[in-house]
């Protein structure tokens, strides 16, 4: 007889959007696996269960069914019947992925949040994309018994986990300037969304779990003839320091990257990977030190399946709450950008 520490109920799950990052990335030989929300789902069959997928785009779903390996989940083309079959106990499951274009995910999110039978819903960011929808968010979330998370997948990241971890213990000395690029070919779809809003705030929600909360902000905005975002120079303060983050929209690649300075050296992270410098006595000059790399190691372990994994054992904690704050403080900083510079 199995013992019954190793019993776990699997999660029913659905998913609203079957688009790059809800399914069709999993695609892409070139990227790790899985990838996507729908790739989590499969690659974690004990955990959960796809009871039902939606998306309005039948180019979608057809080779989603055709991908999808075991029993196939209901389908649904418009998010209202869903919602109809949830609230009336048709349809049964208890957490949610919303991974639709991010001009529904607030209306999606707060609809999703006032089903009871719903234990934990995750909203791909951003989560909405003006303060008016920071505050739907809060107040349907306040109203809700369920788990709000947000899809800032690299905080599951062991790479970056790291990099905490050495600002926390301070053996590189105090945090003396952080610097940032987040360059993409995205498009702006609006005069308040961007890469700015669409990929930086990314970035920002790692900085805020490093650092905390800054005292400010300042900056430049570039916008186009149409008052679309082209790009942004943006400077958080802190007490003993600035964070310096650049975005833009004009670029043929796609660059994520962040550099910290410490007083005794300095860790550079982002897509490119992860490294390490230490200050040592200089080979070239007497009585100067430089930096010298270190080694920066860490276990392999694929976020997207860690961040899932919690979700399957998930309960209400001081940690969670204190991500999704910090994934909502995000888009608030971003709208105060916006709204401001």
């Amino acid at each position: 007889m199995a013992s019954g520490k190793n019993l776990q109920v699997k999660r029913k799950a659905i998913l609203i959007g079957l688009g790059r990052i809800g399914w069709s990335l999993e695609t892409d030989p070139l990227r790790y696996h899985p990838c996507t929300h729908a790739g989590s789902i499969a690659s974690l069959k004990r955990q959960f269960s796809l009871v039902a997928v939606c998306d309005s785009n039948a180019e979608q779903t057809q080779p989603f069914s055709a991908w999808w390996r075991g029993k196939k989940p209901a389908q649904y083309s418009d998010f209202r019947n869903l919602q109809a079959d949830l609230q009336s106990g048709n349809l049964e499951a208890d957490f949610a992925v919303v991974a639709t274009p991010q001009d529904v995910h607030t209306l999606q999110g707060c609809s999703l949040l006032g089903i009871p039978r719903i234990r934990d819903v995750l909203i791909e960011k951003p989560p909405g994309e003006t303060q008016s929808d920071i505050q739907k968010i809060k107040k349907a979330w306040s109203k809700s018994t369920s788990n709000l998370w947000i899809n800032f997948e690299r905080r599951f990241h062991p790479g970056y986990a790291k990099v905490r971890h050495l600002i926390q213990d301070g053996k590189l000395g105090e945090v003396r300037a952080v610097r940032g690029r987040v360059y993409s070919g995205a498009s702006p779809i609006n005069d308040h969304s961007g890469p700015l809003l669409h990929d930086g705030i990314h970035w920002i929600d790692l900085m805020l779990w490093f650092f905390g909360s800054p005292k400010q902000i300042s900056g430049i905005i570039e916008r186009d003839r149409k008052k679309r975002e082209r790009g942004t120079h943006l400077l958080f303060r802190y007490s003993d320091f600035v964070a310096a983050l650049e975005t833009g929209a004009r670029s043929r690649y796609f660059e994520f990257e962040m550099e910290i300075d410490f007083s005794r050296g300095r860790i550079h992270c982002g897509n490119q990977g992860f490294k390490v410098w230490k200050s040592a006595a200089s080979r070239r000059y007497s009585g100067f030190e430089e930096l010298q790399s270190a080694a920066f190691s860490f276990p392999a372990s694929n976020p997207w399946k860690r961040l899932y994994q919690e979700i399957a054992n998930s309960h209400s904690s001081e940690v969670q709450t204190e991500r999704t704050n910090q994934g909502l403080e995000a888009l608030a900083w971003i709208h105060r950008a916006y709204n401001t510079l």
